[in-house]
């Protein structure tokens, strides 16, 4: 993997293309293409966009693409994020995946792209990353149980999900439930 080294208004080249577009440190993509195959004077910004998610999918993943034509005429969608890490940083380096700092898709600077393993960038950002672990409490105050998130203490003291939340939150006049517990968020 080779250093980011650059400056914010520098250009580079994204292999493949024969020089007709480059990419920015800033993650921006222009090309000096002008109606296939003439070159025009000036440079033109192209515009990305997100992709609708298609089939079952309920939501999209928020990554940004751009239109890529190469010599042939055969023209694919692209992640920005992917060009970043080829031109800037030369590849992706062995067993890590790139990933945007700042949990912003639609920044793609050089300072924002960092490198993790699947397991750590799961950790981080997967479905158990936002769980915050809520202790059972009885009338005296102390600590009768702990559960590493709302859900888990719901499920095993039969409440609902929203009960545990509420006690949690102190959105409730009486907080202690007809078992004599509440609960709260251990942070």
């Amino acid at each position: 993997m080779k250093n980011a080294v650059g400056t914010p208004a520098e250009w580079r080249d994204i292999p493949g293309y024969d020089g007709a577009y480059q990419i920015s440190w800033e993650g921006k993509v222009r090309t000096w293409r002008w109606r296939g195959e003439q070159f025009s004077k000036r440079p033109r910004i192209l515009t990305s966009f997100v992709r609708k998610p298609r089939g079952k999918a309920s939501r999209r993943s928020g990554r940004e693409y751009v239109k890529l034509t190469d010599r042939n005429g055969i023209s694919k969608d692209v992640p920005v994020l992917q060009l970043m890490v080829q031109v800037w940083f030369g590849g992706c380096p062995p067993g890590k995946i790139p990933y945007h700092k700042n949990s912003d898709t639609k920044d793609h600077c050089v300072n924002n792209i960092g490198f993790l393993s699947p397991k750590e960038l799961d950790r981080r950002t997967g479905a158990k990353a936002r769980r915050i672990p809520v202790a059972k409490v009885d009338s005296t105050g102390e600590i009768v149980a702990y559960y590493p998130s709302a859900r888990a203490a719901a499920r095993a003291n039969h409440m609902s999900y929203q009960a545990v939340l509420d006690r949690c939150n102190g959105k409730i006049k009486k907080p202690y439930a007809l078992d004599g517990h509440t609960y709260i968020f251990d942070r």
